[in-house]
């Protein structure tokens, strides 16, 4: 049995093409076993996993309480190594509770997530939904399940009645709201099409933005947007459209492109 065929074995089109184009041992055609070994190459990076995407938030309050500062008393949420009920592979759990200062507010809450497989707490990564309202960043939703972010990959959560999801889309829309390092700087006229380089003013570490409205085109979420020459939070003259157009709505690493401000200005 000859060997030149090997290298390309997993890429479908190849092996065809290779043996129409090289005979049975392939012996005459060494600069084109080079080309279909590229191909063979880029075929399997586009069967590679997709990075998850950021969906939106879920409010735990077991972990965080029933809203901002709230005095609650803590309970461990079981973690799922997939959808369904089974052994819990691990636990969210309150490491230190709020704590209140005699100016007023609330500070120190620490919530970790301890694995079956490890002795160690791991942070949970958090974003807020609204002042001192922190909440799990969900990757993926089934049902009542959802794929929250670890410190370290991933794992799901059964919610209740008591839990709440903030699509990614309902948190931005009409939000006070900025680019962020995700975005590649593109605009696009219609969604899904080739885009161009967005105008922006000088020193815009985060673009300020007003999101208008969203759209999934083959299931991807896009957001209409108009670019700011200033935040709407600057002391002087409103806030002028500088630019506007359709932005995916995350970046290649998973990352949303917009993002909003949750304590407002």
């Amino acid at each position: 049995m000859s060997w030149w065929w090997l290298p390309y074995r997993h890429c479908p089109l190849c092996l065809p093409l290779a043996h129409e184009m090289c005979g049975a041992n392939g012996d005459t055609c060494m600069n084109f076993r080079y080309v279909l070994l590229i191909i063979g190459m880029l075929g399997l990076a586009t069967l590679a996993p997709s990075r998850d995407r950021v969906i939106g938030l879920l409010t735990l309050p077991e972990v965080f309480g029933d809203g901002p500062c709230d005095r609650f008393s803590p309970r461990e949420l079981p973690l799922y190594a997939s959808p369904k009920t089974g052994k819990a592979v691990g636990s969210i759990q309150v490491v230190s509770g709020w704590t209140f200062p005699p100016e007023g507010g609330c500070s120190g809450l620490e919530v970790a997530v301890r694995l079956t497989s490890s002795a160690t707490l791991q942070p949970l990564p958090t974003s807020e939904v609204a002042y001192e309202a922190p909440a799990a960043v969900v990757l993926e939703a089934r049902g009542h399940w959802y794929k929250v972010r670890l410190a370290e990959g991933s794992a799901w959560v059964r919610a209740v009645d008591s839990h709440r999801f903030h699509q990614l889309e309902r948190l931005i829309v009409d939000s006070l709201t900025y680019m962020t390092e995700a975005w590649d700087g593109q605009l696009t006229e219609l969604p899904a099409k080739p885009g161009r380089a967005a105008r922006l003013g000088l020193g815009d570490a985060r673009p300020p933005a007003r999101v208008v409205r969203s759209t999934r085109v083959k299931g991807t979420l896009w957001f209409y947007v108009e670019l700011m020459n200033h935040s709407m939070c600057d002391a002087g003259a409103d806030p002028q459209v500088v630019d506007r157009g359709w932005v995916a709505a995350h970046g290649s690493s998973g990352e949303p492109s917009v993002w909003f401000f949750s304590r407002g200005c």
